[in-house]
């Protein structure tokens, strides 16, 4: 994940970029996982939020059908055995676990995960071990999801090499991964029926940087949710957001959540995003961990502590 002091950046042309450094991977504990083939790529598309019977029952997608399983694996937390279903969308795998004890006929949470550079967190499957144990008492359907090129979220789809220290043209401007992320979106929603808002979305460096920098901005206007951003996160990458967020129907019930360490070296990026959004009327909130570097904390499985927060837990 690279870095820029954004306070100059968000005065100068977007195309004006100054050098900066990408963080490590994310410090993901490994477990056996799984690598399936490609998978289906339905065509994306951008789901109206709002309300069902004048506003009295929440809307939702009512999707039905699942997707196909490409595989199957499981993962273990404490006593619990959580199996996940494998699919893949426009090139990016999912491992996918549906809660338990939900009554038929009532729509489910989408809480969705990214991953920080190196994937290990997906890969290893620490995120669904982690973060399944909430999620499948909580009527949610969790979701890990691998960027396309099995690396990172933040750059360019045809980036394959992971590297410490990534150039800045390798960041992904054209928007190509967040378009993959909306196809992601709604091949879940056709799928199951998911409550339209709040999405859950977590994320850790990388991860972070990808939903604030690029996809936040792009979509967030369609997309409303709940940000987890751990030890990551940026100002849009254009100094601008597509959409008016002074408009309180379009920013709907997104909120974000930023927790980084005190002493991680891309503090003032982190800064700069929770800013940024401030000044664009989102409610942000911040927890700053002390004494801790970059990731220097439980960043994967602290995601769900916001989820909780902020769902009534």
């Amino acid at each position: 994940m690279r870095r820029l002091l954004w306070t100059t950046l968000l005065v100068l042309c977007a195309s004006a970029c100054s050098e900066e450094s990408k963080p490590p991977p994310d410090n993901g504990i490994p477990d056996a996982g799984v690598q399936p083939d490609a998978g289906v790529q339905p065509d994306a598309g951008v789901p109206d939020a709002g309300t069902n019977d004048g506003g009295t029952t929440p809307s939702s997608s009512h999707g039905s059908g699942k997707l196909p399983c490409e595989s199957t694996g499981t993962v273990v937390s404490g006593s619990t055995t959580y199996t996940y279903c494998v699919a893949t969308i426009a090139g990016a795998e999912l491992k996918i676990i549906e809660p338990q004890g939900t009554s038929p006929g009532t729509p489910l949470k989408l809480a969705i995960y990214l991953h920080g550079d190196g994937a290990r967190a997906h890969d290893g499957n620490t995120a669904p071990r982690l973060q399944a144990p909430w999620t499948s008492t909580h009527g949610a359907l969790y979701v890990s999801a691998r960027a396309p090129n099995h690396c990172s979220w933040w750059t360019k789809p045809t980036v394959t090499t992971c590297l410490d220290d990534s150039p800045p043209e390798d960041r992904d401007l054209e928007g190509l991964n967040a378009q993959t992320f909306v196809q992601i979106l709604t091949a879940l929603r056709a799928g199951w029926d998911l409550l339209d808002e709040p999405i859950l979305f977590g994320g850790s460096s990388g991860g972070s940087v990808f939903l604030t920098a690029s996809f936040l901005p792009r979509y967030g206007d369609k997309y409303h949710g709940i940000f987890a951003l751990m030890c990551g996160g940026e100002p849009s990458w254009t100094g601008n957001l597509n959409w008016d967020s002074a408009q309180s129907a379009l920013r709907g019930s997104t909120r974000l959540s930023y927790e980084y360490g005190d002493k991680d070296p891309y503090i003032a990026d982190i800064q700069s995003s929770v800013s940024f959004f401030g000044t664009r009327l989102f409610p942000v909130e911040e927890k700053i961990v002390p004494n801790a570097e970059h990731c220097a904390f439980d960043h994967i499985g602290h995601v769900t502590e916001f989820w909780n927060k902020y769902t009534g837990g």
